[in-house]
């Protein structure tokens, strides 16, 4: 799918100052929103699904494990990225529909420790995944 190719970092860099008239900050967005070390630096983190899919090809920079009690890590086998994402379909795989029902479980439980409601009673289904597609 992706074909070998040589990248050099000094040559890309040389070619962006050249073209650009700046030097490449490849590390910028660890170095601003951290990552490099995912337990320490989201420690403090709340209200954050880490999704992550097996045919994603960033998935080998996801953050892959639960960090705290307040953010969720779901790795989703059979599942491309952002597919969590996108409205559900028959060809879906289990796992996909499995971790869409997780992901809005947790959002309806920070919504209810927010707002003192109680709507992830609303968004648990009573029907079988293959019951809820059908309708």
């Amino acid at each position: 799918m992706f074909p070998t190719a040589a990248w050099d970092e000094k040559e890309n860099s040389a070619m962006c100052e050249a073209t650009y008239g700046e030097e490449p900050q490849y590390n910028w967005a660890l170095d601003y929103f951290g990552g490099r070390v995912p337990k320490r630096d989201f420690l403090k983190a709340s209200n954050i699904i880490f999704s992550n899919g097996d045919l994603d090809p960033w998935h080998a920079g996801g953050v892959l494990e639960k960090i705290n009690d307040e953010t969720i890590a779901i790795y989703i086998e059979n599942s491309a990225h952002h597919t969590d994402l996108r409205l559900p379909n028959a060809a879906d795989p289990q796992t996909l529909t499995d971790a869409r029902q997780t992901e809005t479980e947790w959002i309806a439980k920070w919504i209810d420790q927010y707002q003192g409601t109680n709507f992830v009673e609303k968004v648990t289904p009573k029907k079988s995944v293959a019951e809820l597609l059908a309708q």
